[in-house]
């Protein structure tokens, strides 16, 4: 791959997760094709997703509380336990090729120091755990480690597809309702570390960023809807179900 290969990122502004899961698909059929690869940058309504290795065990609220709380929850074909999209985070799908033999540890150091450059653009020392997937700050007053960023991964036939989740002006009281990531830990925002910012400003730096870490040309367009004749007939987002509400209607 040319170092001068473009990434075509879009802002895409708020998105219904299936919405956004169908768009990743289409986007990977395109890339595995010969289009271009996409950095796709968003925000999603409150949404609880489990990964491959996840369990419902995990959420610490019921079904019904979280339909009260406006969440859905849907199990996904991403790596990774369970974790939480919602307004005022910043949400990134980069769909990039690793060829034939994918590296996953280096593509995810390589979003891990991506998402530590965006911090550092505010002045936030941020930094990865070692043996944990994500980035961490420290929590004014108190120091302790706090998960700023999850990530979680698919790559099919050397195509990626789902990606980062930066928490900017986040609601936190939504990562209470869970065992984020699978185990006990504190969670941050730029907002509760101290830095004001709007998510679109955080998404233009974290396009920049991730194009320098992952050795692309940067550049920005729009990107078609999805078509259904993207999608493969067996994607798990076509059988995708709401947990929440499919219990509650038992």
């Amino acid at each position: 791959m040319s170092a001068a290969s473009p990434l075509r990122s879009t802002w895409l502004g708020r998105v219904d997760y299936l919405d956004g899961w169908r768009l990743q698909e289409a986007v990977a059929a395109r890339v595995r094709a010969g289009a271009d690869e996409r950095l796709l940058l968003l925000e999603h309504d409150a949404v609880y997703t489990i990964g491959r290795r996840g369990t419902t065990d995990h959420l610490l609220a019921g079904f019904g509380e979280l339909r009260r709380a406006g969440a859905s929850v849907y199990r996904v074909d991403r790596g990774g336990d369970i974790t939480y999209h919602g307004p005022g985070q910043l949400v990134g799908y980069p769909v990039v090729r690793l060829g034939d033999t994918p590296d996953l540890v280096r593509y995810v150091r390589s979003l891990e120091g991506a998402l530590v450059d965006v911090l550092a653009s505010y002045g936030i020392g941020a930094r990865t755990e070692r043996g944990k997937t994500g980035v961490w700050v420290d929590l004014p007053g108190s120091g302790l480690a706090a998960k700023v960023a999850a990530i979680g991964v698919r790559v099919s036939r050397g195509v990626t597809t789902h990606g980062f989740a930066l928490n900017v002006s986040t609601d936190l009281a939504a990562f209470d309702r869970m065992v984020p990531c699978g185990f006990a830990h504190e969670v941050a925002s730029l907002e509760r570390v101290g830095v004001a910012a709007a998510v679109q400003d955080v998404a233009d730096r974290a396009a920049v960023a991730l194009a320098d870490r992952l050795g692309r040309q940067l550049t920005w367009s729009d990107v078609a809807s999805a078509r259904d004749d993207e999608i493969a007939g067996d994607a798990p987002v076509r059988s995708a179900i709401d947990l929440a509400r499919e219990a509650l209607a038992v």
